[in-house]
C-alpha cells in the first residue's frame, strides 16, 4: 500500500485548532476498523457520520448490507462538536474510517492535508452532477480534484410567524423580498407583545450561517475566490452589517440584549412567539411538520435581497461524504457512497426523517409534497453559498468581536469590518 504522509493534520474546536501532529504511515486497522478481513470474503468499511445524521446512514447500511454479498458496512456516530478532532486523531494514528460524512466547512482543511482520496473522475461521470448544490460542491474541491461530495445539506432561510402579519396587517402569504421591506416589516411587527426580528448574537457559526447571507445578496463576499483573503472590508459586504446594525440600534425590533442570544435563544425566541422573524435551518422546519410545535402559523421564505444584488443567497451547510485517503478499497467504497446517493437512501431516509436530498430532483417526493416551505429550502440550496476556506473555523473570533462590538454600539460598521478583515488576513497567511 502506497505511504502516505500527513503534515500538521489539526484538530479543530469552536474557535480554533487545538492540536498538531505530525506523521507518516501506513493504515493498519488495528482497532479493529480493518477494511479488508483476511478470513472472510467480504470487505468490510467503516463510515463515520455525525450525530444529525447517523439513524439515516445506519438504516442505509443495512439495506445496503442486505442487497449484495460483498461488502459490509459499518457505521460509527460521532458527536457533532467532536468529529474533527476525532478525525484528525484517527488520521495521524492510520485508523481512520474509509467513509467520513462530515461538516462541509471542514472539507478544504482535511482535503488540503491529504486526508481524502481523489474521486473527481468518479464525480465527474455522475450524470446527476448538475443537481447538486454549487456551494458545497466547491467545499469538496482543491486545486482542481473533488475530494467530496454533498449528503445531507442544510440551508438557510427566513421563518416568519403569520398570525403576527396578520396582527400588523401585512399579507403572510408575501414576506419580505428586500431589505427596505425587511426593516419596514420588522417595525410593524414590533410591538409590547414580540420583537420582529431575532438573530443570535453572540454565536459565531450563526453569523456565519444566518448573516453571512445578506452579504452575498448584497453582492459582496466573505472571501476571495482562492480562499486566501477577507473580502468583508468592501462596501457591498459593510453595507449589510449596516443593515443589521440598524434593524438593532437605530429600529429596534430586536431584543435589547440580542447581541448575547446563543443560537437556542434566538431560535426559542421565535418559537415562543416573542419574535416574529428569525433566519433558521431546515431543522426548524422540520419540528414544525412533525407536530413539536403544531400550535404555530408559520411561512418561510428566501433571505431579503440587498439593494445592490442580483440573486438570493442561502448558507449551503451540512454534511458532505468522501473516502479518506487510509481506504485499502476505493472501489467498494464509491459504490456505497453511489447507494448515500441514490432515491432509495435521499428520499427514503434522509427526506423521511426531514433531512435535506443533496440532490434537488429529490425535492419532489411524497414527504416533501405536503409541505410548500420545502420547495423554498430547494431554491435556497440553488443560490447557496459557502466561504471556501482551509481556516474557516479561525475565522469565528475575528467575525463575532467584530459584529458584537458593532450591533452593541462601540463601533461603527466600516471599523467592524476592517479590524475583522485585517486580523482574518493575517490568519490566511500563517
Amino acid at each position: 500500500m502506497k505511504k502516505i504522509c500527513f503534515k500538521k493534520v489539526t484538530a479543530f474546536s469552536s474557535a480554533a485548532v487545538l492540536l498538531t501532529l505530525s506523521v507518516a504511515g501506513c493504515a493498519s486497522g488495528d482497532d479493529g476498523s480493518q477494511r479488508s478481513d483476511s478470513s472472510s470474503s467480504k470487505t468490510e468499511l467503516t463510515v463515520w457520520t455525525r450525530d444529525s445524521t447517523v439513524e439515516a446512514v445506519k438504516s442505509a447500511a443495512e439495506k445496503y448490507n442486505e442487497s449484495q454479498d460483498d461488502v459490509t458496512i459499518s457505521v460509527v456516530e460521532q458527536p457533532a462538536s467532536q468529529m474533527a478532532d476525532q478525525l484528525s486523531l484517527a488520521l495521524s494514528s492510520s485508523e481512520a474510517p474509509d467513509i467520513v460524512s462530515l461538516d462541509c466547512t471542514k472539507v478544504p482543511y482535511f482535503a488540503s492535508i491529504g486526508a481524502f482520496a481523489d474521486i473527481s473522475d468518479k464525480y465527474d461521470a455522475l450524470e446527476y452532477k448538475d443537481t447538486f448544490s454549487e456551494g458545497m460542491i466547491k467545499s469538496g474541491q482543491l486545486d482542481g480534484k473533488t475530494y467530496a461530495l454533498p449528503f445531507a445539506p442544510d440551508v438557510s432561510v427566513l421563518l416568519y410567524n403569520k398570525d403576527h402579519y396578520e396582527e400588523a396587517d401585512l399579507d403572510p402569504e408575501t414576506p419580505p423580498t428586500t431589505w427596505d421591506e425587511l426593516i419596514d416589516y420588522s417595525q410593524k411587527l414590533t410591538n409590547d407583545a414580540h420583537y420582529g426580528y431575532v438573530y443570535a448574537g453572540a454565536d459565531a457559526g450563526s453569523h456565519m450561517f444566518t448573516f453571512m447571507p445578506y452579504v452575498w445578496n448584497n453582492g459582496g463576499e466573505v472571501l476571495s475566490e482562492d480562499g486566501t483573503a477577507c473580502l468583508l472590508n468592501t462596501e457591498n459586504a459593510i453595507e449589510a452589517l449596516s443593515m443589521f446594525n440598524d434593524l438593532t440600534n437605530k429600529y429596534m425590533v430586536s431584543p435589547p440584549s440580542v447581541t448575547t442570544y446563543s443560537w437556542n435563544e434566538a431560535q426559542d425566541a421565535f418559537l415562543t412567539g416573542k419574535a416574529s422573524q428569525v433566519v433558521l435551518g431546515s431543522a426548524a422546519i422540520y419540528s414544525f411538520i412533525s407536530g413539536e410545535h403544531d400550535d404555530m402559523n408559520w411561512g418561510a421564505c428566501l433571505i431579503p435581497k440587498g439593494p445592490n444584488g442580483t440573486d438570493y443567497a442561502s448558507f449551503s451547510g451540512g454534511d458532505s461524504i468522501g473516502i479518506t485517503s487510509q481506504c485499502e478499497n476505493v472501489d467498494a467504497a464509491w459504490d456505497f457512497i453511489e447507494y448515500s446517493l441514490s432515491e432509495e437512501v435521499q428520499v427514503d431516509e434522509l427526506a423521511k426523517g426531514g433531512l435535506l436530498p443533496a440532490r434537488s430532483d429529490f425535492f419532489d417526493n411524497e414527504y416533501f409534497n405536503s409541505t410548500p416551505e420545502y420547495q423554498v429550502l430547494r431554491e435556497a440550496l440553488e443560490v447557496g453559498h459557502i466561504p471556501v476556506s482551509l481556516k474557516y473555523d479561525e475565522m469565528y473570533v475575528p467575525i463575532l468581536e467584530a459584529m458584537q462590538n458593532c450591533l452593541n454600539g462601540e463601533i461603527s460598521p466600516e471599523e467592524a469590518f476592517k479590524t475583522a478583515a485585517e486580523e482574518i488576513d493575517k490568519i490566511m497567511q500563517e
